[in-house]
């Protein structure tokens, strides 16, 4: 009897227990899965029940990307390559040329007052006199040329120019010149050529600068003879020339090479064209310059090339004019 009561409690207590085991949480298949993951830091997820949170596997830690222009930082000239001093406002800039010139020229002028000069006949005949073979003028001459230039904004530069010249020779031939007998004399040829200009430059970087310029160009030129036959036959001719005309061109320069001192080497060159008074002429010039750092935002350099300068006018077919000069130079210049 005992026996069997016994077995009949060990039966109704597993049977409790059986029941009790089926309705408790942790073998519900829903809280099983998700447990002791609950992330109570999760940020609701709109759309849900009410009391529902979002639950995530995994969590991945991600940069946001924007695509933004980077902020432009302007390279140091050391990093850049660096090849002349960079245009600067409210700066100067010297320069002082010698030109070791060939000077050529001809010239027609009617004044001789005999053969025919006072009867109208035209004692000259068109004919043109060389300045070297014919009047003895030197072939070649030292030549000077400075000017002085101030940037008044990065990109404008007004400069100044200037250059003068007195040539004498004797022992021509001045034919058609005085009384016409061929007989040689003393010939004395002074020149002053001057020029103001604007120069703007469109580009600059630190290897290369392009620049355009125009402005007023100013020459004043005078030939005078002197011989014995005038002291007898009258007073020795002169030919005076003033030129009024403007002038416009292009000037580039491009850095070669640049060492680790910024000392550089460059190449530079200038073209410009006059006109206006009926009158024609040119101003080119090509050569090399070694630029060298003074400190203080100062800069000297020292050159080199090749330089050519032509002007010509007609007045009538009696009264012409035409001369260049052409020769190498050396310069020195200044930054500061």
């Amino acid at each position: 009897m005992l026996r069997t009561k016994t077995y009949t409690l060990l039966v109704c207590l597993a049977l409790l227990a059986m029941i009790f085991a089926t309705s408790a949480p942790a073998y519900s298949i829903r809280q099983a899965a998700a447990g002791a993951s609950e992330d109570l830091a999760a940020v609701p997820t709109p759309g849900l029940q009410d009391g529902a949170t979002a639950k995530a596997d995994k969590i991945h830690k991600v940069r946001p990307i924007y695509k933004v222009r980077p902020e432009f930082i302007p390279m140091t000239p050391l990093l850049e390559g660096y090849c002349f001093p960079a245009p600067r406002a409210k700066g100067w800039e010297a320069e002082a040329q010698v030109i070791f010139a060939r000077v050529k020229g001809k010239v027609r002028m009617c004044t001789a007052n005999w053969g025919g000069g006072w009867w109208g006949l035209g004692a000259c005949g068109g004919v043109d006199q060389d300045l070297n073979s014919d009047w003895g003028l030197p072939d070649h001459a030292a030549v000077g040329s400075f000017s002085l230039g101030y940037r008044f904004r990065p990109n404008w530069l007004l400069r100044y120019s200037i250059m003068p010249w007195e040539l004498n020779g004797s022992g021509g031939n001045l034919q058609n010149f005085g009384v016409g007998f061929g007989q040689g004399g003393q010939v004395k040829w002074q020149r002053l050529y001057q020029s103001i200009a604007l120069v703007y430059d469109p580009i600059v970087t630190y290897r290369s600068r392009v620049g355009i310029f125009a402005g007023y160009t100013r020459l004043d030129g005078k030939l005078s003879f002197a011989g014995t036959n005038w002291s007898t036959w009258g007073t020795a001719p002169t030919f005076d020339q003033q030129l009024n005309m403007g002038m416009a061109g292009m000037e580039f320069e491009r850095g070669l090479r640049t060492t680790r001192f910024r000392d550089a080497l460059s190449l530079e060159c200038r073209a410009g064209v006059a006109f206006l008074d009926e009158a024609f002429g040119s101003d080119i010039m090509t050569g090399l310059k070694y630029t060298i750092p003074m400190g203080n935002g100062r800069w000297g350099s020292l050159g080199g090339g090749y330089r050519y300068v032509t002007f010509k006018k007609g007045y009538n077919d009696f009264k012409q004019i035409d001369t260049s000069l052409e020769g190498g130079y050396l310069k020195m210049a200044l930054v500061f």
